[in-house]
């Protein structure tokens, strides 16, 4: 299973990721975690982020691991994009992280646990 880290930045002016800097935290995933691919976003949840996600999602073999708001937002914001296609949004290739609120640390060890869990 390949996995694929996709980070939404919120358009980098969403006052919950304001102590995220996400420079430092997709350098830290590169360099420090097991990761097949990783997208950095301005906001996956708008048109051309659905459309980006549209085309992503169709390779068979990959876990979406998506870093961004809450899980059960993130269901309803990715799901278009899943629907456009054509796929089944599941636990088999999405894999939803909480980052919003929290610091670059903790969203890379939030990030970091995910991907461990995977593994399992």
């Amino acid at each position: 299973m390949k996995k694929a880290i996709l980070l939404c930045a919120c358009s980098f002016a969403c006052p919950s990721m304001k102590d995220l800097n996400f420079a430092e935290l997709a350098e830290r995933i590169r360099l420090e975690l097991p990761h097949d691919y990783m997208l950095l976003h301005p906001r996956l949840c708008e048109s051309n982020g659905e459309a980006m996600l549209a085309d992503l999602v169709k390779k068979d073999g990959v876990v979406y691991l998506t870093a961004a708001c809450k899980p059960e937002k993130q269901y309803k914001l990715f799901r278009d994009g899943f629907q456009k296609a054509g796929v089944e949004m599941n636990e088999h290739n999405f894999k939803p992280v909480w980052i919003q609120f929290k610091n670059t640390d903790q969203a890379f060890e939030e990030i970091k646990k995910a991907l461990e869990e995977l593994e399992k």
